[in-house]
């Protein structure tokens, strides 16, 4: 919750100076590229109990290694993980032409797409794997958010790209 919170802050920060320097300059649409990773992050212990509920059946997003799986010399030892997108939260201006330039470091396969603030399609579903690269361009052409779905990983790996009013 915490994590979200944060996200939602930074962003809210982001998009506050994207509209500062906008009136500043009197910027106009731009080109923008983000370099995205495709990650999953891990953690496991022996020190605590495992969840209790299966972290597989929350969210396809997540991943789970049981006691006695992960490391059969070492029956506590457990493991979870989470895919997502690095970084999680960008800022552009309405208007502005944005190249997500996405690396997948892990996951066998992902397929991505963006969703317009209005619901509408901004780049169509396509697929990329882990040591791949695959480049997307769309314009911002709405104010509000953006948001940059993994159909293979959600509801978990998903960012959010801000388009502030020109």
């Amino acid at each position: 919750m915490k994590r979200h919170l944060r996200l939602i802050t930074s962003a809210v920060l982001l998009a506050a100076l994207a509209s500062a320097c906008a009136e500043a300059s009197g910027a106009e649409a731009s080109e923008v590229t983000f370099d995205v990773a495709l990650i999953e992050i891990k953690g496991s212990t022996d020190a605590i109990p495992p969840p209790s509920v299966d972290p597989t059946t929350l969210s396809q997003g997540y991943r789970y290694k049981a006691p006695g799986v992960l490391d059969e010399a070492n029956p506590a030892k457990w493991e979870v993980s989470t895919y997502m997108f690095s970084p999680g939260a960008m800022a552009v201006i309405e208007g502005d032409e944005v190249t997500l330039r996405m690396f997948g470091t892990n996951g066998d396969e992902h397929v991505i797409w963006v969703e317009a603030p209005d619901g509408t399609v901004a780049v169509p579903q396509m697929a990329t794997s882990r040591g791949s690269q695959a480049l997307v361009t769309f314009t911002a052409d709405q104010a509000g958010h953006y948001t940059l779905w993994c159909v293979t990983h959600a509801p978990t790996m998903q960012a959010d790209i801000l388009s502030v009013g020109g």
